[in-house]
């Protein structure tokens, strides 16, 4: 019987050196890892461990179509348990995995997400109500206020208020603090509060923290569960026992929701509006289309079928910066994938970054051209921004469905110049946005 390795080729840094680059500069590690050892390589990162890196589709599809007691995906996302919490759908495993997806599954279905389109749209328009001519706006931070508007209305129903400002205002200092991204949450030790970054983190969690149980709490006293949100949904919901949902477990989901929505779609909008301002046939070729919806485009025509190119543009952005570049699976037993027999104890990561780059899938992969969406389609193996299997982003369709519905409200009212020459992928908290957040000078509002 043949014998297979037991890990692709290791990066020969040293680890240190690839942990420095893994958190300063992602996509050019992995792009030199790819030319340097091919589509499967190991990483060392230091504290976050070895990574076993895959990008073929046929590994992509062996990873995701993996039995779930074989690749635990919430070991896989550890690095985040300080953050959301050990009952994140994002840390669970196996059946305890399973039944808070079915929970949480009715607030992202279609019609549900169509529901949104009003909020959306509301959201959109009260944020750039006071952009002027001769204004130069940071894009990255315009659109997530905008996407924080949206979560507090759509997840806790909170429209305004002390607690909703002062929740607002704690979320966005919180996640748009850098020590905090996803490059460096993994050096966080209690141990190292002596530095004082463990603490400043704890800190700055536990008031949040406090806001979240406070709503909870006055949530479940009013007896509300009838306004829509999702809060209000899963206060309703029960588990196969009847039981409901303790504090602990709503807290831990309710973050989970704001940290994977606050920042990934507004990153998203980001990159699609330097994409397009760097491609002037594609901004044009998007504004033919949007003046064909009318002066003023509802949501449900922005994201629906006669907004074709508006679709591909945003499939085309997520192709070349896919929310979250890599997702990580911990082997517990040894797994078979692209020749190699990974141990237990193992990092199997599927590089959704690089699979998105490969010249032999899609023709200049490093251009941005959303007409090839128009042209044909990939398995879900070759194109997968927000992941694959049963844990792919519960949020995907509400994702898409704002991104789409925001940048088509941005381009059918105003004209935008890039003011950075040079613009490269740089941590926020959980995404790579572009560097500056992307300033931009409104130039003129469009008739």
């Amino acid at each position: 019987m043949m014998t297979l390795p037991p890990l692709p080729p290791r990066v020969e840094l040293p680890a240190v050196q690839q942990s420095l680059l893994w958190r300063a500069r992602p996509y050019e590690l992995l792009r030199s890892c790819r030319e340097r050892l091919g589509d499967a390589f190991t990483l060392d990162l230091g504290s976050h461990g070895a990574y076993a890196m895959f990008s073929h589709p046929d590994a992509l599809r062996a990873i995701f179509s993996a039995d779930p007691a074989v690749l635990h995906a919430g070991e896989g996302n550890a690095v985040l348990r300080p953050l959301l919490g050990a009952h994140s759908l994002l840390l669970l495993e196996e059946k305890p995995h399973q039944r808070e997806r079915r929970m949480l599954g009715p607030a992202f279905h279609s019609r549900r997400i169509e529901q949104y389109g009003a909020l959306v749209r509301e959201a959109t328009l009260a944020t750039l109500q006071d952009w002027r001519p001769g204004q130069s706006v940071v894009i990255q931070d315009v659109m997530q206020r905008v996407s924080l508007r949206v979560i507090l209305t759509a997840v806790f129903g909170l429209e305004g208020g002390a607690r909703a400002e002062e929740l607002s205002e704690r979320i966005q200092a919180f996640l748009n603090d850098s020590k905090f991204n996803l490059g460096n949450l993994g050096q966080l030790r209690e141990d190292d509060a002596a530095s004082g970054a463990w603490a400043t983190f704890k800190r700055a969690l536990e008031r949040i923290d406090e806001l979240l149980l406070e709503e909870v709490r006055h949530r479940r006293v009013v007896g509300d569960c009838e306004r829509g949100d999702i809060l209000g949904m899963l206060l309703a919901a029960t588990y196969e026992d009847g039981a409901p949902l303790e504090d602990a477990v709503l807290r831990d989901e309710l973050m989970t929701l704001v940290v994977t929505g606050y920042e990934t779609t507004a990153t998203a909008i980001a990159w699609a509006l330097h994409w397009l301002h760097v491609t002037p046939a594609a901004l044009e070729r998007l504004r033919e289309e949007l003046r064909g919806l009318g002066a003023e485009p509802t949501p449900a025509a922005l994201a629906g079928s006669h907004a074709p190119f508006l679709k591909a543009v945003c499939q085309e952005t997520l192709r070349l910066h896919p929310i979250i570049p890599v997702v990580a699976r911990r082997t517990q037993a040894p797994f078979q994938v692209q020749g190699h027999e990974v141990p237990a104890g193992v990092t199997v990561a599927a590089c959704i970054y690089l699979a998105h780059h490969r010249p032999e899938t899609f023709a200049e992969s490093d251009t941005f051209r959303p007409e090839r969406f128009l042209e044909r389609a990939w398995s879900p193996f070759e194109y997968l921004p927000f992941g694959g299997g049963v844990r792919r982003c519960i949020g995907m369709a509400l994702a898409l469905y704002e991104m789409k519905v925001v940048l088509g409200l941005v381009l059918s009212r105003f004209e935008l110049k890039p003011v950075d020459v040079q613009v490269r992928p740089q941590r926020r908290a959980v995404t790579l946005a572009p560097s500056g957040g992307l300033r931009m000078l409104v130039e003129r509002l469009r008739s």
